[in-house]
Parts: C-alpha cells; sequence; structure tokens
C-alpha cells in the first residue's frame, strides 16, 4: 500500500500578527484616502480663491470707470456750477448748457455700467436676445461686424448658465475689439447631445496663448484665465488657439443638466 506524499500547508499567522496585517491594511487604505481628500480640498480652494479674484477684478474695474469716467465728470460739472455764481448774466447761458451736456454724459455712463453689470435684458427676454443686444452695441462703439447665431436647444437653459455663457461672450468681444483691434467677430451657441457648445471667432492680432493666460493670471491684461476658471466651476472646458497676426478661436464645452439633477 502507497502512501500518500502529504502536501505542506501555509503557515499559520498568529493572531497578532493577522492584527499586525490588517491595521496595516487599514492604515494604508486610510492614507490614500486622506490624499484623496486632500487633493480635492486644494483643486477647491484654488477654484474658490480664483472665483474670488474675478470678483476682485471685476470691482476694481468697476471702481476705476466709476472714478475716471462718472467722477470726473461730475467734477468738472462742479467746479462749472461754482464759476456760474461769479459771471455775468450774459456769460451764464453758455455755462448752462455746458453743465447740462456734462450731466447728460454722466447719466448715459451711469446707463451703460448698469446694463453691463447685469443687463436686464438678460432676465425678460433670454439669452439670444440679451447677445443680439451685446452685439448690436458692441458694433455701434467700435465699427466691428459683429454675428450672433444660436441654435436650437432640446431645453432652457438655466440662470447660472446663461449668465456663464453671457459673460464669457462679453470678455471675448472686449478682448477682441479693444486688445485684438478686430474687425470681424463670429459668435456661435449649438448643442452637441447633452453638451453646449460656444465658439468665438475674430480676425484680430492674435497672440501667444500661453503668454497671454499667464499675464491674465497676474491681472495684467485681459480676462482670459478668468473665463477659464469660470467654465471649469461649470464641469466644461475652455480651449484658445491663436497665433500673433492670425486672429482667435475660443471654444467652450458645458455639460447641459436638467432642473432635477441640478437640484
Amino acid at each position: 500500500m502507497k502512501r500518500t506524499p502529504s502536501i505542506p500547508l501555509p503557515p499559520i499567522e498568529n493572531p497578532e500578527q493577522q492584527m499586525r496585517s490588517e491595521l496595516q491594511r487599514l492604515a494604508e487604505q486610510q492614507n490614500r484616502l486622506f490624499a484623496q481628500l486632500q487633493a480635492g480640498e486644494d483643486h477647491f480652494k484654488q477654484l474658490a480663491r480664483s472665483v474670488w479674484r474675478v470678483q476682485e477684478d471685476e470691482r476694481r474695474r468697476l471702481a476705476r470707470e466709476l472714478h475716471d469716467g462718472i467722477g470726473q465728470h461730475l467734477t468738472a460739472l462742479r467746479h462749472r456750477l461754482q464759476g456760474m455764481e461769479q459771471d455775468q448774466a450774459e456769460c451764464q447761458d453758455h455755462r448752462l448748457q455746458q453743465s447740462l451736456s456734462l450731466c447728460e454724459t454722466a447719466i448715459e455712463e451711469v446707463r451703460a455700467l448698469s446694463r453691463l453689470l447685469r443687463p436686464q435684458i438678460l432676465d425678460d427676454l433670454g439669452l439670444e436676445a440679451a447677445l443680439q443686444w451685446l452685439a448690436r452695441h458692441s458694433a455701434e462703439d467700435s465699427g466691428c461686424s459683429i454675428q450672433v447665431d444660436v441654435g436650437r436647444l432640446d431645453q432652457e437653459l438655466d440662470g447660472d448658465l446663461k449668465t456663464l455663457l453671457f459673460r464669457v461672450v462679453q470678455e471675448a468681444l472686449a478682448n477682441a475689439l479693444k486688445h485684438a483691434h478686430a474687425d470681424n467677430v463670429v459668435v456661435r451657441i449649438s448643442q452637441r447631445g447633452s453638451s453646449l457648445q460656444l465658439l468665438i471667432v475674430d480676425d484680430g492680432a492674435g497672440c501667444d496663448v500661453e503668454a497671454a493666460l499667464a499675464r491674465s493670471s497676474q491681472s495684467e491684461s485681459t480676462g482670459l484665465a478668468s473665463m477659464r476658471e469660470r467654465v471649469r466651476l461649470f464641469g466644461g472646458q475652455l480651449a484658445l488657439a491663436s497665433q500673433p497676426g492670425e486672429g482667435l478661436q475660443l471654444r467652450v464645452r458645458l455639460p447641459l443638466v436638467s432642473e432635477t439633477e441640478s437640484r
């Protein structure tokens, strides 16, 4: 009768060794979770700081416009009104007309700033009407040809998304007209599946994209970095394509979220 060869069994860990292995495994898992949490917290802080910088930049720009524009007009108006008190009657009519003209200029600037901060048409008539209004006024001020094409959307955009798109177009137009001196700009919004596509193309001076983004991040020039961070807050992506002398192409892709998902 042959004897069955015995198979060696793996050594059995004692309870203390098993507990050490389990504690080590839990510690490694905890470290990984903490690392992921820290990475998420750092990213959130970075986004929050970007939002704060955007808000501060807008406040700074508003303060500068109020000081350099309306503030100077109202100061000049005060000086002219004070001078009227000392003039003869025949000179007062001319100074009065000048004062009234300064008042009209100040009033128009106040209204323009109010519309730029939050155009009422965006809330009353929607995104397409607001973009057409923005394009019309920008073209009148600059002489540039601006075309806006908003395609058919399967769902109504929520207020935050409409505001985001309006602000991106507003900033892009300001860059194209003031910095790139473009003669033609095309703005197009369309839907592809469950995402929203924004395309803005101009024939301006163009730029080195990386250098422009670096300057923008340091608040030295255009608001390209601010636009990119805003889009990221909505889970979207912003891409820029440009070369000096070849205009600029801006593409934004944003996920569409239904009302039930956004609540």
